[in-house]
């Protein structure tokens, strides 16, 4: 709305102009010793190109004396040789008889003074608790109605907190988009606090170091550093430094808990990299494998993107004259309009313009006026030689791979996926990072169509997706349900007119999928499948994979450090909570103020915990790599399953649960509507409504005697 809109414009210049304010007014000293610092600055500068070009004696620089616009004390002396004197008699301290009976007599002092607060405090404490507990045993049954209380605390805090909320996250949204203003904010703050005057400083400093080399002056630059820290402890509230320091802190170890988990995904890239195309992940129910399979999927699309970036990379300095940015817009343009759609129409193309070329030798019709005269139509690597268009067209293959904007994962579960394409009319770049703090728009795998993968007979007779197949990620949970094994398929016939496992020469596919997928002598392509156990899957097909067993899947770990304490306060508070939340819940439906403020704090403590964990939390997964022939020595690894890139709505573990909610819902019958046992053993009765092979076999063989 308007009005908003001005009174954001009209905040933003009244807090600009308070905070110029202040620096005139509160924060004087800050600038004076800028200007101080600007002059240390040109006199370490000029000291520099004195030594540097050796233009006679140089005149040592301000920079390495004390300010004299800014004298406070510290608790610093002002040479090394003191402060090493100082040290070594502040560390004997600790070791005298009269300095631990001190620190005895001053820590017992302070526990007299909290002990004596606590036993004023603690009456008043009780008193409230008993209270509180005999005001909310009471029992009533007046579901969800506000009591007085609370229905005014919500009728004040509606006219005054929540629309003030409200507005102060609507005004967070403007300065976002006009993140100047903030720019100009902290400029201001930079040079009030009196940091603008720390980094000249070293400035000036650096060129005086640059050139002589004086270690003892560097003792002097530290204590000037204190120095200039003094204005923020002098003029702002300790209060807010212990707040901006929190979250610098907070910050910071963020920071070391993502790259953490970055070290954790490089090395899951490299546990992939070493896997064969068909990979098969075996463990018990409740395992992860279906979770596993999902990570290496989404990581492996990533490394297919990454591979074909970095050929590109090469392919590019082959012909480093040529004009690329012209052959991707054109191949580009080819993509939007349909003209090539995947890799065999692509060297169509590349094709197509060889021969033109060939004919015609016009430079810049086909090679966007590329001079082959100067520059050559030939690449010699010392193995071989390469014609333009050879390279041309492996070029358009790998652009085709990384620019296309779908995802390259083909499954039979879905699965989601969140890589942003940044395009600015140039080069195009992915953003694959999984621990991204911003949301980014999802797109979803593709349909596993199974004829895709039979080079054999097909399910769909003329199957207009048949044989489309050419690169990509493809993923198969449950791969023994759709395979089957050799004893399920022992009456299975090869010669049927009827689709099965023995004629869809699905396994000849599997043998030679990375045919059609192999651009610069890389195979695009990579199968994942999972199932509880190898022999659930055919010999035939299994003795091409590696088969990775999950041994164990450890519980849930922080990579965010110093995070123990805190974790402890909020599981010991939230479980306080939610003890004494579900007694009220069971003697009273009313909502109270108390209970409605309790469980505000503990709802926040809780929201900030799984944050935490879902944002930097992982587990380690003990897994077992071995041939798919399982005749060899399995190789024990670990696998990282980092909360945030798996479980950020990547699929579903029930992938085929609506089959079942199908019947279900067909069905007029609930578990509740099962028949019970009457006592604590079966009649005869009631072993024939089980229904059982067993009990059935039984009865029938007794009447038959």
């Amino acid at each position: 709305m308007r009005w908003q809109r001005r009174l954001n414009i009209v905040l933003s210049i009244a807090i600009s102009v308070a905070f110029l304010l202040l620096g005139a007014f509160v924060f004087r000293i800050s600038y004076i010793r800028t200007i101080e610092a600007l002059t240390d600055l040109y006199g370490g500068f000029k000291y520099y190109i004195c030594e540097l070009f050796e233009l006679g004696e140089c005149e040592a620089p301000s920079v390495i004396e004390f300010s004299k616009v800014l004298n406070w004390s510290i608790f610093l002396p002002e040479d090394f040789e003191t402060f090493k004197a100082n040290f070594i008699e502040f560390c004997k301290l600790f070791v005298t008889k009269e300095n631990f009976l001190n620190w005895l007599s001053a820590t017992g002092q302070k526990a007299g003074d909290i002990s004596k607060i606590i036993v004023l405090i603690l009456p008043c404490i009780l008193a409230l608790w008993m209270a509180l507990k005999m005001l909310y045993t009471k029992p009533n049954t007046k579901h969800n109605v506000d009591t007085v209380p609370l229905r005014i605390y919500k009728t004040v805090t509606g006219y005054t907190i929540e629309p003030l909320k409200r507005y102060i996250k609507q005004y967070v949204e403007f300065l976002k988009e006009h993140s100047k203003v903030l720019v100009l904010w902290v400029i201001i703050w930079v040079c009030n606090l009196n940091f603008a005057t720390i980094i000249i400083a070293f400035l000036g400093y650096y060129f005086y170091f640059a050139v002589s080399f004086d270690l003892a002056s560097i003792y002097v630059q530290v204590v000037k550093m204190f120095i200039d820290l003094q204005v923020v402890v002098k003029f702002v509230p300790i209060w807010l430094i212990v707040i901006a320091a929190w979250f610098i802190f907070d910050h910071w170890r963020k920071n070391l808990a993502l790259a953490k988990l970055r070290r954790m995904e490089n090395s899951n890239r490299g546990f992939i990299s070493d896997l064969p195309i068909v990979s098969m992940t075996c463990g018990s129910m409740g395992k992860k494998k279906t979770t596993i399979i999902t990570d290496m999927t989404l990581s492996q699309e990533v490394m297919f993107r990454n591979v074909a970036y970095g050929k590109l990379q090469t392919t590019d300095m082959k012909f480093p004259n040529f004009g690329w940015i012209a052959f991707e817009m054109e191949l580009r343009k080819c993509m939007e309009y349909g003209v090539v759609y995947n890799l065999a129409t692509i060297k169509e193309w590349v094709q197509l313009k060889r021969s033109r070329y060939d004919k015609h030798h016009n430079d810049d019709l086909q090679l966007y006026g590329y001079d082959s005269q100067r520059y050559g139509l030939y690449y010699q690597d010392g193995l071989k030689t390469q014609y333009i268009f050879d390279v041309l067209e492996t070029y358009a293959q790998l652009y085709f791979i990384y620019v296309i904007q779908s995802s390259l994962i083909v499954s039979n579960f879905s699965i989601r996926e969140d890589n942003k394409f940044v395009d600015q009319g140039n080069f195009p770049m992915w953003s694959m990072d999984f621990f991204a703090k911003n949301r980014r728009p999802s797109r979803h795998a593709h349909i596993l169509d199974f004829d895709v993968l039979r080079l054999g007979k097909k399910v769909i007779d003329n199957n207009p997706n048949a044989g489309s197949f050419e690169f990509g990620v493809v993923a198969i949970t449950e791969v023994g349900k759709e395979r089957g094994n050799n004893l399920e398929l022992k009456e299975v016939k090869k010669g049927t007119e009827e689709t099965n496992q023995k004629n869809d020469l699905f396994n000849s596919w599997l043998k030679m999928c990375r045919h059609s997928a192999t651009v610069d002598n890389y195979p695009f392509v990579k199968v994942f499948t999972d199932e509880q156990r190898p022999a659930s899957w055919g010999a035939d097909a299994r003795d091409l994979c590696d088969i990775v067993h999950i041994v164990s899947s450890g519980s849930t770990r922080l990579a965010l450090p110093f995070f123990t304490i805190e974790d402890m306060v909020n599981e010991w508070l939230f479980n306080r909570f939610i003890g004494l939340y579900y007694d009220f819940r069971f003697n009273r439906g009313d909502n109270t103020l108390f209970i409605y403020l309790l469980k505000k704090v503990t709802s926040f403590i809780y929201h900030r915990n799984t944050l935490s964990y879902n944002n930097y939390g992982f587990c380690v997964a003990n897994i077992e790599k071995e041939r798919g022939t399982m005749d060899g020595k399995a190789e024990k690894k670990k696998y990282y399953v980092m909360n945030k890139k798996i479980y950020s709505q990547r699929f579903s573990t029930d992938c085929f649960s609506d089959y079942f909610n199908d019947m279900a819902k067909k069905t007029k019958i609930g578990l509740n509507d099962y028949m019970e046992y009457a006592t604590e053993k079966a009649t005869v009765t009631e072993l024939k409504m089980q229904n059982s092979y067993f009990i059935n076999a039984l009865y029938k063989n007794a009447d038959s005697e």
